[in-house]
């Protein structure tokens, strides 16, 4: 759940209300169902669009919020986020977290040997938490590829695995069936391991 707060979360300068926002309202309603909040999911638009096309959850939590900011996260955190002090035994919860929010799954047939390729993506405008992400990808799930790039004329970057980095990844990312996650890109995920 921290790494969905990493990705579509946002601490208010308040000093105490936390905002998750997503077009996915199943990710809000996980997140509402964890904390065990009541408080209600919203709507809204982004930029000069008038079609709230997006789920919110704001609640109000002091002794999180500074928990939050011990950790890593901060308010306009989006282009300034880097290591976030996750224990090692839960950075594969804290990455699918970051996976459901700003990740993808990319799949294409190699054009010389027509093999079918995997591509796990997370994109960030921070390229320091990216660098921390696939450094701690590597330390801990023992992988030696993944690259970070800039896509043309994008003010993100992109964090990419190969394929077996990225098959290895997703079962360490999917380790049990209950764990909360996405259900469209947990089936994506489980369609390409079955595969394996």
């Amino acid at each position: 759940m921290i790494g969905i707060i990493a990705s579509d979360g946002n601490l208010s300068p308040s000093g105490r209300h936390i905002n998750i926002t997503s077009k996915d309202r199943e990710m809000v309603e996980t997140v509402k169902s964890i904390l065990r909040l009541m408080n209600k999911i919203g709507r809204k638009a982004r930029g000069y669009s008038k079609d709230k096309k997006y789920f919110v959850l704001q609640f109000g939590d002091i002794n999180f919020y500074e928990f939050l900011l011990s950790i890593g996260l901060t308010p306009k955190k989006s282009k300034t986020i880097g290591a976030v002090a996750v224990p090692d035994k839960f950075f594969r919860d804290f990455l699918r977290g970051c996976f459901d929010g700003d990740g993808s799954l990319g799949t294409f047939r190699h054009p010389e040997s027509k093999h079918p390729q995997v591509r796990l993506r997370i994109t960030s405008a921070s390229p320091a938490f990216l660098i921390w992400l696939l450094k701690s990808a590597q330390r801990l799930f023992v992988i030696e590829g993944g690259y970070i790039y800039s896509p043309k004329n994008k003010s993100v970057q992109i964090l990419s695995f190969g394929k077996a980095d990225s098959i290895k990844i997703l079962h360490l990312m999917y380790y049990k069936k209950s764990v909360p996650a996405l259900s469209r890109k947990r089936k994506i995920a489980t369609g390409l391991l079955v595969g394996e």
